[in-house]
């Protein structure tokens, strides 16, 4: 009898499993979006290693954030380029724990509060403000925070590795020297969007409006009038002119009811409460009713 083998059987090959073929739709879902994990481990790496590297920035005591080099913008921009608004905060704090300001092309050191209390009281041009201590000891001054803030706004929420294209737009710097930048750094041109394609049922329904405008000046050519002026057969449109009303300051007027009408029972006034004219009292004929009494 041969000796019988005490390792797992192999399983069978991929195509085949349990004598029904794989789904090839299905092994496409896995093959992306196990490359998807490889990319985002990737982007990962490269922006912890970004981070790393502008925490030492700039590598010159008396650099510019104001005038920076060509060279030292685009290797600053290409780094921050796969950031996240949350990167570029980790960067800032990353930088604020060793004491250097958060813009990472300034070499100055961060701003310190007078005292050691969580509430400051900062002068300001609204007058007297009440502000953290960590909000303050971020920056070395407002100029550096503007421009570091200008920077963080143009970073996309999106991940970079679910971004199309490289790793978005190019990212721009708020400095003093733009001109000098532009003309050393290559720039992209914009280009113009295309025109969108219209489909044949468009064209069709484009046509039959462009038809029925000139059926409509054929028409008011015909009757003598102004094509697209309104006129007595188009007395239905509405016309355009608004007039404002008179408002006037005198203050308005309590409505006024006749005499005798506070009684009237739905407009019928009852004999006992209708007032008796001067003609009554002196009516000639009522001499007879003192006789018979």
């Amino acid at each position: 009898m041969p000796p019988k083998s005490i390792l797992k059987k192999t399983g069978p090959p991929m195509t085949e499993r349990n004598g029904q073929p794989v789904n090839q739709r299905h092994l496409d879902v896995a093959l992306h979006h196990a490359n998807i994990l490889e990319q985002r481990k990737a982007v990962e790496a490269q922006v912890l290693d970004s981070i790393i590297t502008l925490m030492e920035w700039p590598h010159s005591p008396d650099a510019d954030p104001k005038r920076p080099s060509a060279t030292v913008a685009r290797d600053f921009t290409e780094a921050v380029a796969a950031f996240q608004p949350a990167d570029y905060d980790a960067l800032i704090e990353e930088r604020n724990i060793a004491d250097k300001c958060g813009y990472a092309l300034c070499p100055k050191p961060k701003m310190r509060a007078r005292s050691t209390a969580k509430k400051q009281f900062v002068d300001t041009d609204k007058g007297v403000e009440i502000v953290d201590r960590k909000v303050l000891e971020v920056w070395c001054s407002n100029d550096c925070a503007k421009r570091a803030l200008y920077v963080k706004v143009q970073l996309s929420e999106e991940p970079a590795w679910l971004r199309t294209g490289a790793h978005g737009e190019k990212i721009e710097l708020m400095v003093d020297n733009a001109q000098e930048l532009r003309t050393t750094l290559p720039v992209r041109a914009k280009q113009a969007a295309p025109a969108p394609v219209k489909t044949e049922e468009e064209e069709d329904l484009d046509d039959a409006w462009a038809a029925l405008d000139s059926a409509k000046t054929e028409l008011a050519l015909e009757r003598g009038e102004k094509p697209g002026a309104v006129s007595k057969a188009n007395n239905s449109l509405v016309q355009d002119t608004i007039k404002e009303r008179e408002s006037s300051n005198a203050p308005p007027q309590p409505p006024t009811l006749p005499a005798g009408s506070t009684m009237a029972i739905e407009g019928h006034i009852p004999r006992h409460n209708r007032q008796k004219d001067e003609d009554e009292d002196e009516d000639g004929q009522d001499w007879d009713k003192d006789l018979n009494g």
